[in-house]
């Protein structure tokens, strides 16, 4: 009987159980590097479109936020034109932001505190936003 003593220094296997014990070895390790790369994979795409989501999210958000400061800006330059300083689904960004504007008024001191209310919303349409963001101001000229 033969030993591959230059495989195996230190164990001795017969050349021929060598082989028998190594058949389906690589298999299984194929099998289970696929099965890795594909949970890895899907792993990856799926931290992607949570990642896109909230970067989509924070960008209507900020664009609500601005469309409401827009709307404090219009109605207080209105007040100050001698307007009324209200609008409704006024357009910032065509099809994508809008504002809403009320404006209340008190007398303090013979002087006029304007409280303008904004809302800003963002999204595809202006009948179901995706965002909406509302500010308060007090405004006395």
């Amino acid at each position: 009987m033969k030993y591959r003593s230059e495989i195996h220094p230190d164990k001795r296997i017969p050349s021929g159980k060598l082989a028998a014990q190594q058949k389906g070895v690589s298999v299984i390790a194929a099998i289970f590097l696929i099965t890795g790369l594909a949970v890895l994979g899907a792993l990856l795409t799926r931290l992607t479109a949570t990642g896109n989501a909230i970067v989509i999210n924070e960008w209507y958000s900020a664009q609500a936020l601005y469309s409401a400061e827009s709307g404090i800006d219009w109605s207080a330059y209105t007040i100050l034109q001698g307007g009324a300083g209200t609008a409704t689904n006024s357009s910032v960004l065509t099809d994508r932001a809008w504002f809403t504007t009320t404006v209340n008024s008190t007398s303090i001191g013979g002087k006029t505190l304007y409280i303008i209310n904004s809302r800003g919303t963002a999204g595809t349409a202006v009948a179901s936003p995706m965002v909406q963001r509302q500010v308060e101001v007090q405004f006395m000229p």
